[in-house]
């Protein structure tokens, strides 16, 4: 299985949840299981761990709405992403998001960005609906995933000691129930991409 991490809602800020989880998160996953980190700026490796990369535009790039296009053609598997991503059209690989929407501008993103970014939470829901599954982090994030899920869209909570912490080892303990549903959607969405094609 093929697993790619977006890492571009990373920044150098210590207060930053949604960097600080996707860094510690990343960390942990990259022991168990080998993985490629999308970044948008190179200043992001700074703050990650050494594992494989992929430059890609910012999440707040109008042009990231062909992005599952590219990411069909490079043979993803799944993609997990610790924020809903602008755009799940045409993708053929499975998608596991977070619950949470970034507070922290983005540093890296250009001026396009910065004007696409105060609707980000009109499409929050919806984007975050267009996934296979969610990941909530802690109580209030998994409420916020139930209010704002479909039907039968599967959710999972991380609970770790501390959600502001970078650190692989703080979020290692949850490895094997990510790496589950990761799985999980994996073989459902080639379960159906076969029914599909004996029709």
């Amino acid at each position: 299985m093929r697993l790619v991490v977006d890492c571009r809602f990373v920044t150098p800020s210590d207060d930053d949840a949604v960097s600080m989880t996707t860094r510690g998160l990343v960390s942990a996953l990259g022991v168990v299981h080998p993985l490629t980190m999308l970044i948008s700026d190179h200043r992001q490796r700074d703050v990650l761990p050494p594992l494989p990369w992929q430059l890609l535009r910012a999440a707040d790039d109008v042009r990231d709405l062909v992005t599952p296009f590219g990411l069909n053609e490079a043979g993803v598997d799944v993609l997990f992403s610790p924020v809903p991503v602008w755009s799940t059209l045409g993708r053929r690989y499975g998608l596991v998001v977070g619950s949470a929407a970034p507070t922290h501008p983005d540093v890296y993103s250009g001026v396009g960005g910065r004007m696409l970014r105060p609707l980000r939470p009109v499409f929050h829901r919806l984007l975050q609906r267009g996934a296979d599954a969610v990941v909530a982090v802690a109580g209030a994030g998994q409420r916020d995933a139930v209010t704002a899920t479909r039907p039968g869209q599967a959710i999972i909570r991380l609970d770790p000691h501390n959600v502001l912490s970078p650190s692989g080892s703080d979020w290692s303990e949850h490895t094997d129930q990510l790496m589950a549903l990761f799985y999980e959607v994996h073989r459902e969405r080639r379960s159906r991409a076969r029914g599909d094609n004996q029709r």
